[in-house]
């Protein structure tokens, strides 16, 4: 087992920084540790790390990669062997504020980073007064599409160690979507099935405090003249129980604010909850509210360990 610790940052592709830093610094709140070039590096206002959202300007939008923070700094090592034992693609990487990390793809072509130390910066915590927007706490969750999920669940709790707390069941009793957690919330990382546009990156999730926060984005995207950038709810999810809103940045990519979900306090007692077709309904949002059409089909490609784009499934 790949010994790891949690979630830690996202780096998305955008066409405009300029505009995507008025989104999400200037709007929604988040905190600019620095800009880079073409990369701007965000932060939620509880995190001390030097980014969990990087902006990066690209020709199209999309994943870069997502990261994992491991436990120990040998882990590494351990990680590359496995990786050469399994027969997947890595390659030494580095960004702003790590020096050393593993840029590799799962094994559904999901492009994930693995490394231990990110150099650390003031945290404001308790600075309410340099709060804005709806105060991103920290990255909560990231959400992936695929095109097979037993196997991609099989990697994440066999070799990274995920707990899978909660799936969706199609019509045949198949698994379609499964959430899964390595430090005890409801799921870090959320993993769906598709045929078509896979691999695809789906969404991240910044937690916020208050319920209250999940309204004022609402309020803050539509106040601007936004609305398009309000997808879905505010809700309240069935799978998870936690709220939710679900926004699009200027160029499609999605974010979502999350809040209210729970512990799982005993990992080896605990058996996942499945969600059958007939209760799809109350799974996707426990108020029985409609899903977007968007929802289901819309979600942004991935680049590979190079750098270039996936090509998507037809």
């Amino acid at each position: 087992m790949i010994d790891i610790l949690r979630v830690s940052h996202v780096v998305y592709r955008v066409t405009n920084l300029e505009a995507s830093l008025r989104f999400y610094r200037d709007l929604l709140g988040f905190v600019e540790t620095e800009r880079n070039g073409d990369e701007a590096y965000l932060r939620g206002v509880e995190e001390g790390q030097h980014h969990s959202l990087v902006l990066k300007r690209a020709s199209s939008p999309g994943l870069s990669y997502a990261a994992l923070r491991v436990r120990r700094p040998e882990v590494l090592d351990q990680a590359r062997n496995v990786f050469d034992e399994m027969g997947i693609r890595y390659r030494r990487h580095k960004e702003r504020g790590v020096e050393d990390a593993v840029l590799f793809e799962d094994p559904q072509g999901i492009p994930i980073m693995l490394y231990y130390d990110m150099e650390y910066v003031e945290n404001i915590r308790l600075r309410f007064h340099l709060h804005r927007g709806v105060s991103p706490v920290r990255l909560d969750h990231i959400n992936f599409m695929v095109k097979d999920l037993n196997a991609e669940i099989e990697f994440y709790t066999k070799i990274f160690g995920f707990t899978e707390t909660e799936n969706f069941l199609d019509k045949e009793g198949n698994k379609m979507v499964s959430w899964m957690t390595k430090i005890g919330h409801s799921h870090e990382i959320a993993v769906a099935r598709s045929s078509k546009n896979v691999p695809g990156f789906h969404h991240a999730t910044f937690y916020v405090h208050e319920v209250r926060d999940i309204l004022r984005a609402a309020d803050l995207v539509s106040s601007a003249q936004l609305w398009d950038s309000l997808e879905r709810g505010p809700g309240r999810h069935g799978v998870t129980q936690g709220f939710y809103v679900y926004l699009r940045d200027p160029d499609r990519n999605r974010l979502e604010f999350f809040t209210g979900d729970y512990l799982v306090l005993d990992p080896d007692k605990w058996k996942p909850i499945s969600w059958t077709w007939d209760q799809l309904k109350y799974r996707a949002d426990f108020w029985g509210k409609d899903v977007p059409e968007s929802w289901l089909k819309e979600w942004v490609p991935v680049e590979d360990i190079t750098g270039k784009l996936r090509g998507w499934n037809s």
